[in-house]
């Protein structure tokens, strides 16, 4: 009898050492963040530590790129290379990762709770929950344009006609910089987005299926606006210049006009320029109707993770908690992606903004295209790093749009090869 309790004893003490290695292994998951000056690893914390309360039986650890230096996609990609690749995670570029089967496919119904479930679905397949929506356009300073009797431009010539006028008062029109390599990236999407684009929604698919060239009409029109803004109205400083020195100068009234995403709106939100900023999309040749949205980003699951419907539940979580929810739309002043309302506290000039493109036509950021349009693996590097600097200095349009071309047959052979 006493060996047999003996016994009883030791079983179920295995069988509870076992069982409690089993569940911590179980509920663990790793998550992946965009660490940044509006959303700090804290942040991030905050929302697991939220989770975690909510769930005592599962474990979120944080992970996000190391500095300023390393890209969450390169860093991403550095984790997938050595078996590290996360459950969760905030997810830029799908397109770099989808071919080699590192995401996990939403199935049908699993993201009902957004707006368009739909948005960036890659061969009819989701693998990104889009937590939110961005537009690019110009901050400018309202104060200064009216100093000079400049009205908001509506179209490019207009656009040109106000920056001579600033240059003639001593005053840069556009703070741009390229040390960063890659703000002035924004720009180049704004003109892609008003002159092709806009006719063309989809043509990021066209090029895809090698039925269209990026040397084009449409886009060497474009990209020479660009090149025109940064050669003559950027400042003598743009190859040094740095994102933060391009808010610097703008926000301390030496720029009148600043190229960027409505994430600005967080540094506006901090009321330090003694000056009132407003907002319009880049304008085309005829209106300015035009508007670049970024809706890129979002939170994926990686293919291998063992507890796919913990991943599932703890975004659904992430986008219900309404609370949690607007903390991270407040942070830089976002446009929601979800079906309920969310509310949170918005500045004046976030407000304006949304009625301002409520009648306007929206299009993708150009090297930001999602699903079947985007850029191919690696092309979104290039675009940033390589080709629109080049532009920037000088380079000429056709040319490089060619060694653009060039590099999309090597994109695609690296594929077809994968295969």
């Amino acid at each position: 009898m006493k060996k047999l309790l003996s016994l009883i004893i030791c079983v179920l003490l295995v069988c509870g050492t076992v069982c409690t290695a089993f569940a911590a292994d179980e509920t663990k998951i790793v998550f992946c963040v965009n660490i940044q000056p509006q959303l700090p690893l804290e942040f991030w914390q905050s929302i697991a530590d939220r989770y975690m309360a909510a769930n005592p039986d599962v474990k979120v650890e944080i992970i996000g790129n190391p500095s300023s230096n390393v890209t969450l996609p390169q860093y991403e990609k550095t984790l997938l290379a050595t078996d590290q690749f996360p459950d969760i995670m905030v997810m830029q570029n799908p397109a770099d990762f989808v071919p080699s089967g590192a995401l996990l496919a939403f199935d049908e119904g699993d993201l009902d709770y957004l707006t368009d479930p739909n948005v960036g679905k890659i061969d009819g397949k989701q693998y990104v929950a889009n937590y939110k929506k961005q537009i690019i356009g110009v901050f400018y300073n309202k104060d200064m344009f009216a100093a000079n009797g400049i009205e908001v431009p509506q179209t490019y010539q207009e656009m040109i006609d106000a920056s001579d006028k600033l240059l003639e008062a001593g005053i840069i029109p556009f703070s741009i910089g390229l040390k960063d390599g890659w703000p002035q990236g924004q720009l180049a999407n704004m003109f892609a987005g008003t002159d092709l684009l806009a006719k063309d929604p989809h043509w990021g698919a066209k090029r895809n299926a090698d039925e269209v060239k990026f040397n084009n009409p449409d886009l060497v029109k474009a990209m020479e606006k660009y090149q025109t803004i940064c050669t003559k109205y950027a400042g003598p400083n743009i190859t040094g210049l740095t994102y933060t020195q391009m808010l610097e100068q703008f926000f301390t009234g030496k720029a009148a006009m600043l190229p960027i995403g409505s994430w600005v709106n967080a540094e506006v939100a901090k009321a330090e320029q003694d000056f009132e900023v407003g907002w319009f999309p880049i304008p085309g040749d005829e209106d300015a109707n035009v508007v670049s949205v970024f809706v890129n980003e979002g939170l994926s699951i990686g293919a291998d993770t063992k507890y796919p419907e913990v991943c599932k539940d703890f975004i659904h979580f992430f986008f219900t908690d309404k609370e949690l929810y607007g903390e991270f739309l407040k942070s830089e002043q976002l446009f929601s992606t979800t079906k309920e309302t969310v509310e949170y506290e918005m500045i004046p000039l976030r407000k304006n903004m949304e009625e301002q493109i409520s009648t306007m036509q929206e299009v993708e950021g150009f090297e930001s295209m999602t699903g079947d349009d985007a850029f191919l693996p690696g092309l979104k590097d290039y675009f940033t790093n390589k080709m629109t600097q080049n532009i920037a200095i000088g380079a000429d349009v056709a040319s490089e749009l060619d060694a653009f071309d060039e590099e999309w047959e090597i994109a695609k052979e690296a594929i077809d090869d994968a295969a």
